[in-house]
């Protein structure tokens, strides 16, 4: 019993002949190792050209059906569609526009019924993303259209999105991630969001799609399969639209496409205070398909679904942000306990630093992330250390 408080007593630490510390830093390296090499590799991939192609003209034009989810921000979606019938070069009676529309004013409301559109009312308040999903897709057949792409209420997609959308989907892919990108950089929190997200794109879709792995979806810009999806809309659940159908389409051998050509633009939170409480939300759901992982994983590993295996170690690792606050962590704490370990702390460290710099966007975000980078500490702190709160809806 002695033996196991003396990792209390600093003294048992610095003991030569103890060989305990160096195997717990040996197995805590190599932990964090793991992500980083993770990270690395698929970085690497994202710097290659060899899969980021376009796919041939389809002879033929598929039918979409256009889904928008909006939430109490009804003024945002009207802009959206708006933007969506004076851009998109797709034949309109090739495509149609529904709204998930819950706790509207009355005044966007009837706005909205003006338009050439059709609403849908979900029949609970507090309705999630998923369970407005679920209730459109109840109002179809399966058969009515071919493809269904679901957008956020901000999002304004680039013009020849639903021809390459047609193009790849008439080339067999049945799920597709679009790429989506920050609007709005006008505040270092929407600065630094809109890094993060590139850097995402880069190694989680780009990347992943490289090495013929699914992309990672990102909740909206998602190009699928109608009668795919009327299939499994039924049995998605929680809050999360990504996880939940991220497990769907794997659990079913599904390929996620990427179309990196495919620009959807979205606004990012401006404030420090969206930025903690999108966080809490984000951090909720991780630990969730984290739990998740740890349970399946072994059994995708059996069944030789290494497509599902690479989603699931990918929602094992900790965030970028938490990876590198912990190896930092041990990189101190080796030089002040015994500095002949920290050396390959430090080695990680740099590699880590190598790896995001390597996914890192250039253009306007990498010129205004830099210009505002003496607020980015404050912001990464934060993001480290978020304040509890109740998560607001999207």
């Amino acid at each position: 019993m002695d033996d196991i408080f003396n990792i209390f007593n600093i003294s048992w630490w610095m003991d030569e002949s103890n060989h305990a510390p160096e195997i717990i830093d040996a197995i805590i390296f190599l932990l964090l190792l793991a992500p980083v090499a993770y990270l690395l590799v698929f970085t690497l991939a994202s710097l290659t050209k060899q899969r980021l192609h376009t796919y041939p003209p389809a002879p033929v034009q598929c039918k979409f059906l256009v889904l928008y989810c909006v939430r109490r921000n009804g003024a945002e979606v009207i802009r959206s569609i708006e933007h969506f019938f004076d851009a998109q070069l797709y034949p309109r009676e090739m495509y149609d526009i529904v709204v998930a529309a819950s706790e509207l004013p009355e005044e966007e409301f009837i706005s909205l019924l003006e338009m050439p559109i059709n609403i849908v009312v979900p029949d609970k308040e507090n309705s999630s993303k998923v369970y407005s999903i679920r209730q459109v897709m109840e109002r179809y057949s399966p058969n009515e259209y071919d493809m269904v792409l679901i957008f956020n209420s901000d999002n304004r997609i680039m013009p020849h999105a639903l021809e390459l959308f047609n193009n790849a989907y008439y080339s067999g892919c049945d799920a597709i991630q679009g790429h989506r990108m920050t609007e709005n950089l006008t505040t270092p929190v929407a600065i630094f969001n809109a890094a993060s997200e590139e850097i995402s794109n880069n190694i989680f879709r780009k990347g992943h799609t490289t090495l013929n792995f699914s992309a990672a979806l990102i909740g909206s810009a998602i190009a699928l399969d109608f009668r795919i999806f009327h299939k499994l809309a039924p049995t998605l659940k929680g809050n999360d639209l990504s996880k939940t159908l991220e497990i769907a389409l794997l659990r079913e051998n599904i390929y996620i496409e990427y179309l990196d050509e495919v620009i959807c633009y979205a606004k990012k939170e401006e404030s420090y205070k969206e930025y903690e409480q999108r966080r809490n939300s984000w951090r909720k759901s991780r630990w969730n398909s984290a739990q998740y992982a740890l349970i399946h994983l072994p059994v995708a590993f059996i069944r030789g679904n290494w497509d599902f295996c690479n989603k699931l170690v990918q929602w094992l690792m900790p965030s970028r942000f938490i990876l590198m606050f912990l190896i930092m962590v041990m990189a101190a704490c080796t030089t002040l306990l015994y500095w002949p370990l920290s050396f390959k702390w430090y080695a990680l460290l740099l590699g880590y630093f190598f790896t995001i710099l390597l996914a890192f966007p250039g253009g306007a975000i990498k010129s205004k992330f830099f210009n505002s980078f003496k607020d980015i500490p404050m912001l990464i702190l934060r993001t480290l250390f978020t304040r509890k709160s109740k998560a607001s809806a999207s």
